[in-house]
């Protein structure tokens, strides 16, 4: 063989041999799992069809005369038509050739070469071991590729998974650690109920004809009053209270009892009188009861079972009875009597605690005597008339005394846990352009602070549990999403959250996720992240974008009382997102009106944040933010920060009470804000590897008209670094501190985590 054939041809087979022979010990699944890909296919066997239509280089657009390689192209393409190219014409020289090119050229050369020279028969005689090397290799990648797209999941899906496990603890410190601004918000829905379905019950009861109709009894407009007034009453029994003015009306015919204090500790030095209310009767006869005494001597402690001493459906505190006796005496000073006095001896005739005459039309007369000042205090106010209730020191003490029922402590615990997160999403696209999603997820958080109990800002993003309990898989989304055109994308499903019918996110934080409430870019009131059925479209061009979208939580139900599509109870959320991205920075307006139901939807926050109004009254929240972001061109010191602002606006949808007295206004309104600022390092330290931090204040209440007030400010931050370990499994570490986590006083909470992701 003449040396320039040797030159020209043992390239040839030496570079489709070689890479080869180098991986002949390490073919196993792994290795064919790479060349599944039925696009590699398809490429090969286009190769293969074009085999033998190459009868001159100059065919191929890419090869020109003056490259280096042309004349050898060109001998093997007259000589011996071992020459292929590509389908579009072209040779494509400089690019590195997969396994399936190198087959199919030595295919080509084996099948295209008819007249064996001497020298070429020397030459594979020479080769004639690496050729079948070769040749078995390829024969049995061929039968693998074969038997694998004949057994695969499918040719239109992916499955992708990703399991978190989750090791952390939070520590709670301050005054007022473990109490709740709405403990007992359930209590209050109750009561409310109730004294609606008393007034209710009353009302007819003095209708002509009623079961307890008397001509000589209270009359018709009278009704409000009387039915607040019995409530109020105190003690037990309401023989002796009658309306003014009508000596002959009194509260026998009255169907619902009356208010009392139940479980305070007997007078030690009064046995079998009664309850006074106080630790002792150390204090002189005709002592002022005051707020601040109360806090010195009131029991709390029941003298049978150790319960706290109750109210209506409401355990009490020492603060609720200060609250109580403040009322008491506003009420006794609008009526124009002296303040609550002590009773030192109630087995004394006289001695025992008594109200106040009233005198004001359409109020109260009570001649009761009560054995503590805590009874007395109901009866004081049960006697008011309806405009004295209106009185503004009288209504700002009752919603005083209320809101602290409403309050409590909550139990809170500082274990450390270990949770997990797995989620499984097959994304499938019938075009290549289109997305059919389905996600399954499953966890094990609802008994941990990490979902929001007591306090929703300690809530972490991968807190997940479904509702039949820990470790029940549900279906997290399934929702279908294709183009209109170059520029319309649309997005429905019958579980699809509002963030998945979106053109852009406005947040490059946080790269690994941590406190649930840096990942809402700043507003969690209008990026509410709400799930249910929806339909959403947007429109993306040049960097603008413009998207629209409505999801209910209750489109699931057919019944109008409890959900559907546009009805009162969907639980709906109507999002208009406006948005400009660049190559390194993003600017977006959004406006979202959320349909409350019941309690609202703002899911990072104060308690007081997601409910302003306790429960007692449905309300609409309209919500604004402005969020963006700008990252460095490229990687360096300079991270990328992230930013968002969000404000939303309430309003109660009916007015409410407890026990007649007003919470809630019809129309009442609430305002609530939010803001972040996060920053995140790419290849901090080491490539790979990221750095991130971030501050906020989660939603908390600003301005509120309602009974429940506002809340005192209250901050955020987080500080991680994410180990990427692998490419598929990353370990992150991070630490937190949230204060005044409950926006109702002196508390904080802090603590941190370690989490493991792995992808698959």
């Amino acid at each position: 063989m003449n040396a320039f054939r040797k030159l020209l041809l043992a390239p040839l087979v030496m570079g489709v041999v070689s890479p080869l022979a180098g991986q002949a010990q390490s073919l196993d699944m792994g290795s064919v799992n790479r060349y599944q890909d039925q696009q590699d296919i398809d490429r090969m066997r286009a190769i293969e069809a074009q085999m033998g239509q190459v009868t001159s280089v100059s065919q191929f657009s890419d090869v020109q005369p003056t490259d280096w390689a042309y004349q050898a192209l060109s001998n093997l393409v007259t000589k011996y038509g071992c020459v292929a190219g590509y389908p579009n014409g072209t040779f494509k020289g400089k690019q590195a050739m997969t396994r399936y090119e190198a087959a199919a050229l030595l295919n080509a050369c084996l099948d295209r070469v008819t007249e064996m020279t001497e020298q070429v028969k020397r030459l594979l005689k020479e080769f004639e071991k690496e050729l079948a090397v070769l040749k078995a290799k390829v024969d049995g990648l061929e039968a693998k590729t074969a038997e694998l797209a004949a057994t695969q999941f499918s040719t239109t899906t992916k499955l992708k998974g990703q399991s978190v496990f989750w090791l952390g603890t939070a520590k709670f410190d301050g005054a007022n650690k473990g109490t709740s601004p709405l403990a007992q918000a359930g209590v209050g829905i109750s009561e409310s109920a109730t004294f609606k379905g008393n007034v209710e019950t009353n009302a007819y009861s003095v209708t002509p004809g009623g079961a307890s109709y008397s001509a000589t009894g209270t009359p018709n407009g009278s009704v409000t009053a009387f039915t607040k007034a019995a409530t109020w009453t105190g003690g037990s029994g309401s023989s002796a209270i009658g309306v003014v003015g009508q000596p002959t009306a009194s509260l026998t015919n009255y169907v619902g009892g009356n208010l009392a204090v139940t479980g305070l500790r007997g007078n030690p030095q009064a046995p079998g009188v009664g309850t006074d209310g106080f630790l002792n009767n150390a204090l002189p006869n005709g002592t002022v009861v005051t707020s601040d005494l109360m806090g010195v001597m009131a029991n709390t402690i029941s003298n049978t079972s150790g319960a706290a001493p109750k109210i209506g459906g409401f355990a009490i505190d020492k603060k609720d009875m200060q609250n109580l006796v403040a009322l008491g005496n506003a009420s006794r000073a609008v009526k124009g009597g002296g303040l609550i006095r002590y009773s030192s001896n109630l087995a004394a005739p006289g001695g025992l605690y008594s109200t106040f005459a009233n005198t004001a039309p359409d109020g109260f007369t009570n001649s009761g005597q009560f054995t503590n000042p805590l009874d007395l205090s109901i009866a004081e106010y049960g006697t008011l008339s309806p405009l004295q209730q209106q009185n503004p020191t009288v209504k700002a003490a009752a919603r005083k005394f209320l809101k602290g029922l409403i309050s409590g402590d909550v139990p809170i615990g500082e274990a450390v846990s270990f949770n997990y997160d797995v989620r499984l999403a097959l994304d499938t696209s019938f075009t290549g352009k289109d997305l059919l999603r389905t996600r399954l997820r499953v966890g094990n958080f609802s008994q941990s602070t990490w979902f929001g109990n007591p306090y929703p800002s300690l809530g972490a993003e991968v807190a997940y549990e479904e509702g039949s309990g820990a470790n029940s898989m549900g279906v997290d989304r399934v929702f279908y999403q294709f183009p209109i055109g170059s520029n319309f994308t649309v997005t429905a499903g019958p579980r699809v959250r509002q963030d998945d019918m979106l053109a852009v996110w406005p947040s490059q934080y946080p790269a690994d996720t941590i406190l649930d409430f840096f990942t809402y870019a700043g507003s969690p009131g209008t990026y509410t992240l709400n799930l249910g059925g929806g339909a959403g479209i947007w429109w993306a061009d040049n960097g603008f974008s413009v998207s629209a979208n409505y999801v209910a939580a209750n489109a699931k139900n057919s019944d109008s009382s409890t959900g559907g599509i546009a009805t009162d109870n969907s639980g709906g959320t109507g999002t208009v997102q406006l948005a400009y991205t660049a190559t390194n920075w993003n600017l977006t307006a959004a406006y979202a009106y959320s349909q409350s139901g019941a309690y609202g939807y703002i899911p990072v926050g104060t308690n007081l944040a997601g409910n302003p109004f306790a429960g007692l009254s449905s309300f609409d929240v309209n919500s604004l933010a402005i969020s963006g972001w700008w990252k460095p061109t490229k990687v360096s010191w300079i991270p990328s920060i992230s930013a968002g602002w969000g404000s939303n606006s309430y309003s109660a949808k009916k007015a409410s009470q407890i026990w007649g007295v007003e919470t809630n206004a019809a129309g009442a309104k609430a305002q609530s804000q939010s803001w972040y600022v996060g920053m995140q390092w790419a290849d901090a330290l080491i490539k790979g590897n990221t750095f991130g931090t971030a501050v906020g204040q989660p939603t908390f209440v600003t301005g509120n008209d309602g009974f429940m007030g506002t809340d005192e400010s209250t901050f955020a931050w987080e500080i991680w670094y994410k180990f990427q370990v692998t490419d598929n499994i990353s370990v992150t570490p991070a630490f937190f501190t949230v204060t005044n986590p409950a926006g109702s006083g002196s508390n904080s909470a802090y603590g941190g985590v370690l989490k493991t992701t792995f992808l698959f």
